[in-house]
């Protein structure tokens, strides 16, 4: 036999008290896994679509930048040419610094050299049509 306690009164054994917390953790449960059983369904929709905004996003951004990625590598390759470019007229330069200095030492050689001849040079008649 199971009493019941009313509203202001004390219970008057254990089981009564038991059997008020066994029910209103029954209440409390069943409305818990009413309530949390929409929020997760919810949480999971929300989740699912957050996840396809993400994907849309990102493909969107790649879509937008693949003009400039285009570009980046254009530019890119332009700058590697350039360099490669700049390299070469570098070793041009080295090599034509070295020409006119090799210039420099033949001409400094030819001044020196034409400092041994002498300031007069006997005249010699020559007869031109003799040696030919």
């Amino acid at each position: 036999m199971s009493s019941m306690a009313f509203d202001g009164e004390a219970p008057e054994t254990d089981d009564e008290i038991e059997e008020e917390f066994v029910e209103k953790t029954i209440e409390e449960d069943t409305k818990a896994d009413s309530s949390s059983k929409k929020p997760i369904l919810i949480d999971k929709n929300l989740e699912k679509r957050w996840t396809q905004v993400a994907i849309e996003m990102i493909n969107t951004c790649q879509k937008r930048s693949a003009t400039q990625e285009k570009t980046m590598q254009k530019v890119t390759e332009s700058a590697a040419d350039c360099f490669t470019s700049m390299q070469n007229v570098a070793a041009k330069l080295n090599v034509v610094h070295t020409n006119v200095t090799r210039l420099e030492d033949s001409i400094a050689d030819l001044l020196e050299a034409s400092q041994l001849f002498p300031d007069t040079f006997p005249t010699f008649q020559f007869d031109i049509p003799q040696f030919l």
